[in-house]
């Protein structure tokens, strides 16, 4: 399978008893053999009572990740570090029992331990396809945040109040996103959704299977309870922007579609459904566009609302270029967070092809990638002219007063 081996980066997952279970490339059953020799290797090893967690073999990584019956595989030739890698098995996993919930992968597995789960997950691959590949393009989950769509804050009141005022007794949580962008959410005011959680639902409704119609689907959020589902109702309002609604009641199918109804019909009132369309519609600016020539590309993490704002890469920055680069940024955060009670303040990165600057303080993280020829004291200037702007568009580009009930 010389396609198969050219690939830089694969995922695999498998069942304790070697079954094959997933594989980003290439066919599972084709991979049947070598998915038996990673289970004799994980087996091995915890036998020995000395889990294996990661190997070099030539230029690539190997990290492995075991999480009750599943057993999962990274393998990068990109320079991944072993701590990025496993967060992504770890990310990968969630998204598996966002489908089916850990009780069932326990009960599943302990009646019939070599069961072949890809009977369960059929139909689902195209969502853990897509989470995978953005993994590996989208700081977004590395960063452990909401990335947020910049529109008007008097819009994201009004589309807010829109959601609150039509709320069905049955909806615990109702939200609007564009593609992985969240718009607004309303929520119970004593508890919230975890990131991560939002992540694997926001992932799955991005899904090509979820753009037309409407959907009701069962989901499991591992965060907020890892053995039992919450029902998830999916309707595109817009070509780009996504309803979902999320209850506790797996029958209020209908009192869900009636909600969807109320909302829209209320945002069409005032042309508020059109505007958001817009601004959804309208692609990340580059920062040469905000007025910042320099600067390549940039994020910037807000601690206490626990979202983020970025900008596209300029167009002078080629794929592989922007590979490197969101590499490194995930690279020096992990460093950063790693770094104890005291931790780094700031990250001057530079080679001989890319400058990364990381600022992280009580309030912000910051990551930018800067044009090498630039000089540190024009390079220092130029951020603090993105953080003024950055404080006097926050309204804008964040979620700042989520409607609660």
């Amino acid at each position: 399978m010389p396609e198969w081996r050219e690939k830089a980066r694969h995922f695999l997952v498998l069942s304790s008893a070697g079954k094959p279970i997933y594989s980003r490339h290439g066919n599972e059953a084709q991979l049947s053999m070598l998915m038996s020799a990673i289970q004799a290797i994980i087996s091995t090893f915890t036998d020995m009572s000395d889990p294996v967690r990661s190997m070099r073999v030539g230029t690539h990584t190997l990290v492995f990740y075991t999480n009750g019956p599943l057993y999962l595989l990274a393998v990068s030739n990109r320079n991944d570090s072993d701590e990025l890698l496993r967060a992504e098995l770890q990310l990968l996993h969630s998204q598996i029992v966002s489908i089916l919930t850990s009780a069932q992968l326990t009960k599943i597995f302990e009646q019939r331990s070599n069961f072949d789960l890809r009977q369960l997950l059929g139909g689902t691959e195209a969502i853990i396809d897509q989470l995978v590949d953005r993994m590996e393009t989208d700081f977004t989950f590395s960063l452990g945040s909401l990335d947020t769509l910049w529109m008007r804050y008097r819009l994201r009141d009004r589309i807010g109040k829109a959601l609150l005022a039509s709320r069905a007794k049955c909806v615990l949580y109702a939200m609007l996103i564009a593609d992985m962008k969240l718009v607004t959410l309303m929520r119970p005011r004593k508890h919230s959704l975890h990131p991560a959680d939002l992540h694997l639902l926001f992932n799955m409704a991005a899904s090509k299977n979820f753009l037309t119609g409407e959907h009701w689907t069962p989901m499991c959020f591992p965060k907020f309870n890892d053995k039992g589902f919450l029902h998830v109702y999916i309707n595109y309002v817009t070509p780009s922007v996504a309803l979902i609604l999320v209850s506790a009641d797996r029958d209020s199918f209908t009192s869900m579609a009636q909600c969807r109804f109320k909302i829209t019909q209320d945002l069409l009132a005032d042309d508020s459904l059109q505007r958001m369309e817009d601004a959804a519609s309208q692609r990340a600016l580059r920062p040469s566009e905000l007025g910042i020539p320099g600067l390549l590309q940039l994020y910037y993490r807000h601690k206490t609302l626990v979202q983020h704002f970025g900008t596209r890469f300029e167009e002078s920055v080629d794929e592989q270029q922007q590979r490197r680069i969101i590499n490194t940024y995930q690279r020096l955060r992990l460093y950063m967070v790693k770094s104890g009670p005291n931790p780094l303040r700031i990250v001057y990165h530079r080679t001989d092809s890319d400058t990364v600057l990381v600022w992280q303080s009580s309030a912000f993280e910051l990551y930018a990638a800067i044009d090498p020829s630039m000089d540190v004291r024009a390079m220092i200037r130029k951020i603090n002219v993105v953080l003024e702007w950055i404080r006097n568009e926050e309204d804008h580009l964040f979620v700042i007063n989520a409607p609660s009930y």
